[in-house]
Order: structure tokens, then sequence, then C-alpha cells
């Protein structure tokens, strides 16, 4: 048995995607015997990690970071390196897998050293990173010009080594309908500007979505749901869902699996990042915003190759804008059931599976 960690975070303005890949990659360690503990600053993605029987530790942060947005300044991510460290001895930790932008060359190599393998989780290769294993499981990841530390560095990019969740693999080929009756909206585990809000009240507005049923998907670190409650009760074409405890209880949130939510509607508009992968996975034909940096060239890349249509960034969308692109993607039939298909072969769920081999075998090589 071997003892794994994770250093990643979640929370109502970083999200949760991180946490939610990590989680996908920790369940498979632990269904290979292995014991996992995540090393975590940010109340949120403490208690999803809690929530799936993960033991957590809990690291020394600030307020500011709590909050969400701040990440620490150089001295800072010395303190952490050093706190790290001490965890990695005190849990005899064989491989630390990060997933955190908060990285510098001497943040990895204070830490390398500890560990049999150091695996780094990225997203937009800032630098050549010192460690043994980078995972970029997006579609950019292999067209983003990595350079290998050295020689023994093993580099596992693209949509082979997408971490998708056990939900989205195996999933039947799609049935495209000619007419798209239920429409998804979602911006992920948390929806700092108010996303879902802006769409559903410019679409509720115009009588030719009356008849279409709108599943959103509440994360669990949205802020307040009072408004999306408010409309759910005012418009009967208004869904809500959840696929975890939420804080806050409400009883016009339904309960479901996210695959069963993406699979029952025809179209989706979603935020650009991990979610698109399992709309992809699903078949769903989908409308991507970009909600942060990190997003941009995902979502444009996916628009490019023909998996998405890119409605651009968040704070440059209005009104036009959304109702032009939904209606050409309602009314051009052949694109969506291409975009469903194309998407279908995109990922295969054994991402994680490929994953796990990878950093066993690089630890035996090791």
């Amino acid at each position: 048995m071997l003892n794994i960690a994770f250093r990643v975070d979640g929370g109502k303005n970083v999200g949760l995607g991180h946490i939610v890949r990590c989680l996908s990659l920790a369940h498979a360690f632990r269904q290979n015997g292995h014991k996992v503990y995540f090393l975590s600053k940010l109340k949120e993605g403490i208690e999803k990690a809690g929530q799936e029987n993960f033991d957590v530790v809990r690291l020394s942060s600030v307020e500011q970071e709590i909050e969400g947005f701040f990440y620490g300044n150089s001295t800072q991510l010395v303190s952490e390196a050093l706190e790290i460290t001490s965890l990695l001895l005190t849990y005899q930790i064989d491989v630390l897998v990060l997933d955190t932008y908060n990285v510098s060359n001497e943040y990895f190599l204070a830490l390398k050293e500890y560990v049999g393998s150091l695996v780094y989780i990225d997203d937009v290769n800032k630098f050549t990173y010192p460690v043994d294993i980078i995972i970029n499981g997006n579609i950019t990841g292999e067209f983003l010009g990595y350079q290998k530390y050295d020689q023994r560095q093993v580099l596992l990019l693209g949509p082979k080594y997408n971490m998708i969740r056990d939900e989205f693999a195996n999933i039947v080929p799609r049935d495209v309908k000619e007419k798209p009756e239920e429409i998804m909206i979602t911006t992920g585990g948390a929806d700092p500007y108010r996303l879902t809000d802006k769409l559903l009240v410019i679409l509720l507005k115009k009588d030719e979505y009356r008849h279409i049923r709108f599943n959103v998907l509440v994360g669990s670190s949205f802020i307040d749901c009072g408004y999306l409650d408010n409309l759910s009760k005012n418009y009967g074409n208004v869904f809500l869902y959840a696929n975890s405890d939420l804080s806050y209880k409400l009883p016009s949130i339904i309960q479901s699996e996210i695959s069963a939510i993406m699979l029952r509607s025809d179209l989706a508009i979603s935020a650009g990042g991990s979610t698109l992968y399992e709309l992809a996975a699903c078949g769903t034909p989908a409308l991507s915003v970009i909600l942060a940096d990190n997003q941009e060239g995902i979502v444009r890349k996916m628009d490019e190759l023909g998996y998405v249509m890119n409605l651009g960034w968040y704070n440059q969308l209005n009104k036009d804008l959304v109702l032009d692109k939904l209606r050409e993607m309602i009314d051009d039939f052949p694109r969506r059931r291409e975009m469903s298909a194309k998407g279908q072969r995109l990922v295969d769920g054994k991402g994680v599976e490929r994953i796990v081999w990878s950093i066993l075998q690089n630890l035996e090589d090791n």
C-alpha cells in the first residue's frame, strides 16, 4: 500500500474544478488499495473531500485565502512548502500530487526530495516544471509546447489523460433530437458572477423559450440561490438540480447525478473547463462561456475543432449575443448532431486509469 497526498484547493471564487478532478484520481488510487490524503486550505474544497470520506489535513491560511481569491505571496509559499514537508514526513507520503496555480521552481524543488514521485496537474505551462510527472488532460495539452525538465520526466498530455469521473464512462451514443426541448445551464461548482441568473432572465423573457425546460445545476459553492429559487417558483419550466449536499435547504432543488441532467438535456450553456468534457462524454452539444483565464484556451480550441460554440468572456455577454448564438445552434441540427458524435469520441473515460498506471510505473522506475 502506498500513501498518496493531494495538494489542492476549492472555494467560492476559485471554483471546485481542481478538487473534482483530484477526487476522481483519488478514488482510483483508493480502489487500488492505497491510502489517500488531501492537503487543503479552503472550506468548500475541504468539505467536498470530506464528504467523499477522504482524510483531509487543513493547511495554515490567512483570512483572504479562506475567502478564495488570495493564493499568497512568495514568502507564504515558502512557509507552505515547509508545512507540507513536515506532513510528507509525518504521513510517509510516497506520491504527492499538486493541483494549484500558486507554484514556483523553488516550491517544487523543496518538495521533490521528500517523495518518491512528484506529480503536477497543469493547465497553462507557465514554466519548465521540475517534477516527475506533468498531467494536462485538456484538449490544449498537446499544443502548449511543454519542455521536459529532464529526460526522465513523464508528460501525460491531451484528452487521453482527462480525469473524468466514472459516471461519464461507457455512455452509449447519443440520439440527437431535431428540435431541442431541454436546455441545461451550468457554471460548475461556483457562480461568482451570477451568470446563471443573467442567462435565465434573458431567456425567460422570450416567448419562444417558454416551452423549453431549463435544467439548472446549482453548485455547492453558490453564494445565494434565493433568486434562482424564485425563478423556479414563478416559471414552470425552470428546474433546479444539485449533485451534492448544499449548505442551504431549498425544497425546489432536485438531487441528481450530473450525467443524468446532461443526458436528458438537448443543449447546454456551460462555463469552460472540466464540465465541457463531461458534456462531450454525454454527447450534449454546448455553448460555452469563459469565466477564467485558464478556460480561455480550452474553450477556443474546442470551438475551433467543432466540439463547442464559444460565447466569449462572461463580462462581454449581452442579450443579443446570447439569443443569436442559441438560435443559431438550435436551428442547425446537422451541426448539433456532429458536435454530439465528435464529443463522445473525444473522451473515453479511461484517463484516470492510465494516469494511475503511469504514476505507479514511474515510482517503480525511480
